[in-house]
């Protein structure tokens, strides 16, 4: 054997590092592979639209946020104050055309 030639052998920073790595892949996998959670099966990707407009009797303005896929729409507005996003209301669209749609008795 020339004792020029040196083997090398991976040092155990080495080792270590392809094992993370090993370890990182099969998480990975398992998260991939593995089954949505009920709440992401259940509820549809949502399409939404939004438009800005004042509210019926004052010179306040709202954010009116409808998304289609849920058929429900929100109203907020900012808050200057606490310079926040406030909730105002929520309708279910389906609902409401359900009760349009309803027959009414005389």
């Amino acid at each position: 054997m020339n004792p020029l030639v040196a083997v090398r052998r991976p040092s155990n920073h080495t080792a270590l590092l392809v094992g993370a790595n090993i370890v990182a892949l099969g998480f990975l996998a398992f998260v991939k592979l593995s089954a949505p959670a009920d709440a992401q099966a259940a509820r549809a990707r949502g399409t939404y639209a939004a438009v800005a407009g004042r509210i019926a009797g004052t010179e306040n303005h709202a954010l009116y946020i409808v998304d289609e896929a849920s058929q429900e729409a929100i109203a907020v507005q900012w808050d200057e104050r606490s310079k926040q996003i406030v909730g105002l209301g929520y309708r279910s669209i389906a609902a409401d055309q359900n009760a349009i749609l309803r027959p009414r008795s005389n």
